[in-house]
C-alpha cells in the first residue's frame, strides 16, 4: 500500500491571486479508479476585476476574482461567489481531501490486520509439532493442544481418558534446609543435560521423595502395594486431559462438585510440621513404589495430614487425628 501525490499549478495571463492546486491520489491494492481534489488557495491582492482563464488539464473555464488592497469582498459578476464562498469551498476541498486520506489509512490498518491474523494461524499450526515424551518409552506425542495438565502424586499412570505426558519420581527439596524450593516436583525418570561441571556447588538440591506413612496408621489403600509404604520412593505422573480446561484439588472432599469431573482421589500430604514448609498435595489413595528404592534417606519427605481441633480449626465437622482426605477435579 502507497500513496502518490502531485501538485500543478495553473498559470494565469492577467491572474496574480488564485492558485489551483490538484492533487493526485493513487491508492495502490484499494482502488484502481485515479481520485481527484481541488483545493483554492487565495493568496494576495491584484486589479480589482474578475476574468476567466482557459484550464487545458479540465477542458473548462477558471473563474478568478482580483480585488484591491487585499480585501476580500464583492462578487464575480454571473458567477455569484464571493470571496468568503471561495474560502469555504477552499476548506471544503480541503476537508474532503484529509477524508480520503483517512479512509486509504483505514484501509492499510485493516489489510495489515487481515494479515496478522493469517500469520497467527499459521504460526499455530506449525506450532503443533510432535515432541518428545520425558517417561521411560520415550515415545514421539503430538504437543497439547488446550486442556488441562496436573500431578498424579503416587502413581505411574494416568486415570480414565487422561494422557500419560509422562511418568516419574517426587522430588523437592531437603525437609531440614532451611532453603531451596517449598513445592514438590514431578521429575523425569531419564533427565536431558545442558553444560554441566562435576561436584555439588550451586547451594541449592534436589533430593528424592519418600513415604512417611508407618503401617500401624497408614489410610491409604494397600491395592497397589501390599507392604509396608514407609521410606519407599515416591512415584508420581504427569497427566493431560483435552476435553477439560480448568483443575482443582479441594481437600477434606472425596467426590467433585456437580458438573466437575473426579481425577483421582486420596490423601492430603505435606513436611512434618517440625520441618520446613512445603505444598500440600493431594497423595493416590492406592499409591505404588518405586521398586528397589526403599532405603530411610530422608530427603523430601511426605506425611499425612491431620485435623488438630485446639487451633480455630471447624470441630466436630473435622475430627482430631483424622487424616484429611482430598479430590483432583476437572471441567
Amino acid at each position: 500500500m502507497w500513496v502518490e501525490q502531485t501538485s500543478h499549478r495553473l498559470k494565469y495571463t492577467r491572474c496574480s491571486v488564485v492558485w489551483i492546486e490538484w492533487t493526485k491520489i493513487r491508492a495502490m491494492r484499494v482502488s484502481a479508479a485515479l481520485q481527484w481534489t481541488a483545493t483554492v488557495v487565495l493568496l494576495s491582492s491584484g486589479g480589482g476585476q474578475c476574468q476567466s482563464t482557459y484550464d487545458e488539464e479540465r477542458s473548462s473555464c477558471v473563474y478568478s476574482f482580483i480585488v484591491p488592497n487585499g480585501q476580500a469582498e464583492g462578487r464575480c459578476p454571473g458567477r455569484g461567489q464571493s470571496m468568503e464562498t471561495l474560502r469555504l469551498k477552499a476548506s471544503l476541498s480541503q476537508m474532503q481531501l484529509d477524508m480520503e486520506r483517512m479512509k486509504l489509512n483505514i484501509q492499510i490498518l485493516q489489510s495489515r490486520m487481515s494479515q496478522l491474523t493469517t500469520d497467527k494461524g499459521n504460526g499455530a499450526a506449525e506450532q503443533s509439532q510432535p515432541t518428545t515424551e520425558g517417561g521411560t518409552s520415550g515415545d514421539a506425542r503430538k504437543a497439547p493442544s488446550g486442556g488441562v495438565v496436573y500431578v498424579r502424586w503416587g502413581r505411574k499412570t494416568c486415570p480414565g481418558n487422561a494422557t500419560l505426558l509422562y511418568s516419574g519420581v517426587a522430588g523437592g527439596s531437603h525437609h531440614s534446609h532451611k532453603g531451596g524450593g517449598a513445592n514438590y516436583q514431578c521429575l523425569p525418570r531419564n533427565p536431558q543435560w545442558g553444560e554441566h561441571t562435576d561436584g555439588l556447588k550451586s547451594g541449592t538440591y534436589m533430593y528424592g521423595g519418600e513415604y512417611e506413612f508407618p503401617a500401624a496408621n497408614s489410610p491409604f489403600l494397600k491395592t497397589n502395594y501390599a507392604g509396608n509404604l514407609l521410606n519407599n520412593n515416591v512415584p508420581c505422573a504427569v497427566c493431560h486431559v483435552t476435553e477439560r480446561h480448568v483443575k482443582v484439588m479441594i481437600p477434606a472432599r472425596k467426590q467433585c462438585p456437580v458438573g466437575w469431573t473426579r481425577e483421582y482421589g486420596g490423601y492430603l500430604t505435606t513436611t512434618h510440621h517440625q520441618h520446613h514448609r512445603a505444598t500440600f498435595e493431594c497423595m493416590d489413595e492406592a499409591p505404588e513404589v518405586i521398586e528397589g528404592a526403599g532405603g530411610d534417606e530422608n530427603g523430601a519427605l511426605f506425611y499425612t495430614v491431620e485435623g488438630d481441633c485446639g487451633y480455630s480449626l471447624p470441630c466436630p465437622n473435622y475430627i482430631e487425628g483424622w487424616a484429611l482426605t482430598c479430590v483432583v477435579c476437572t471441567k
